[in-house]
Formats: C-alpha cells, sequence, structure tokens
C-alpha cells in the first residue's frame, strides 16, 4: 500500500512537471503557427510527454488553446495594480504594462487568438472578460464601456503593429518611445468627460 502511494506521488510532482512543459510548448506553437496547423501531436512532442497527457489534463485542443492562452498571469490582476493609485497618469502605466506583459509572454494573448482562425466572438468574450470590462469598472462618468472598448481597440492596434504585423516603427521603438506616443492618446478616454 505504502509503495502505491510513493509512486503516486511521484507521477504528481512528474505530471505537474508535463503540464507546465506541455503549457509552455502549447504557447509557443500557438504564437507561431496559429491554432488551425498546430495538433495535439506536435505540441506533445515538443513537450517531450504522450499526446494521452495532453487530452488528462487538458481534454481537447481547444482546452489547451484557452489554458495556454490564460498564461501565467491574467491581464486582469496587473490592470487592478496599475489602477490602483487611481486614474491620474494611468494611461502611461496601463500602455507600460500591457508592453511589458505582451513581451513577457512573447506576444502571447488576444493575438494568439486572431492568428488561430478563432470566431471573432471568442475573441471578443475573452478581451472583454479580461481587460474592458474590468477597465469599465475603474472609470467614472458616461460612456463607461464604450471609454474602455475604445482604449482596448488603441491597445490592441498597438500590440498587433508591434508583435502581429512587426511594423518596423512600432517593433523597434523602445517601451518609453511608446508609451510617450500612447499615454496622451489614451488618458482622455480614462477622465471623467
Amino acid at each position: 500500500m505504502s509503495g502505491t502511494g510513493a509512486g503516486r506521488r511521484g507521477r504528481w510532482r512528474s505530471g505537474e512537471e508535463s503540464r507546465r512543459r506541455i503549457l509552455d510548448a502549447a504557447r509557443a506553437r500557438f504564437v507561431s503557427h496559429g491554432y488551425d496547423t498546430v495538433t495535439v501531436r506536435s505540441i506533445a512532442a515538443d513537450a517531450g510527454v504522450d499526446p494521452a497527457m495532453i487530452h488528462y489534463f487538458f481534454g481537447s485542443k481547444d482546452k489547451l488553446f484557452a489554458a495556454a492562452l490564460e498564461g501565467p498571469v491574467s491581464p486582469r490582476d496587473p490592470l487592478d495594480d496599475l489602477l490602483a493609485d487611481g486614474l491620474d497618469g494611468a494611461a502611461a502605466r496601463i500602455v507600460r504594462g500591457f508592453l511589458a506583459a505582451f513581451d513577457e509572454a512573447g506576444g502571447m494573448g488576444p493575438l494568439a487568438l486572431l492568428r488561430s482562425g478563432q470566431s471573432p466572438e471568442m475573441v471578443r468574450e475573452y478581451v472583454e472578460r479580461e481587460f474592458t470590462t474590468r477597465l469599465a469598472g475603474h472609470l467614472q462618468g458616461p460612456d463607461t464601456a464604450l471609454r474602455a472598448q475604445l482604449i482596448t481597440a488603441q491597445l490592441l492596434g498597438l500590440a498587433l503593429a508591434r508583435y502581429g504585423l512587426r511594423l518596423p516603427g512600432p517593433a523597434t521603438a523602445s517601451p518609453e518611445d511608446l508609451v510617450t506616443w500612447y499615454a496622451p492618446l489614451i488618458q482622455p478616454l480614462l477622465d471623467t468627460p
């Protein structure tokens, strides 16, 4: 009996390590190849696991994609931290935090959804749930939902130009240069009209 328990603990530890490797491999594959061309087998090979382990942990390629997209930190938690000091000057903090999160995740996030060929509804739900609705909750005055959506549009446009299309200007500009240019566009949307 004790041998079974000891083996189980070992499998759990290696299982958690395998789960992490699967997520890392999935993020890299989805970002570089998009959703449609990536297979469970290719992710399993990159992670050094049997494809059955992916089904065990995640159930399906769709669910693995959703888990990989979430990343180690949800965008909603950093947003709350960035807005903890109020809305004065918050645009610079938001742009800086947004760029840092994308840089850290290697461009993973809503862009991976857009590249993957997933339905626009799936993209919208993710962005609304994880960022826009939370941002609107911090705003005051009229049209908070619209203003939050406009801020989201600015940030996603920047992400697409910098990480997706790799346009030379946005892709090579320093984060601080981008903060300098984008914060004045976003701050009026944060302020109460």
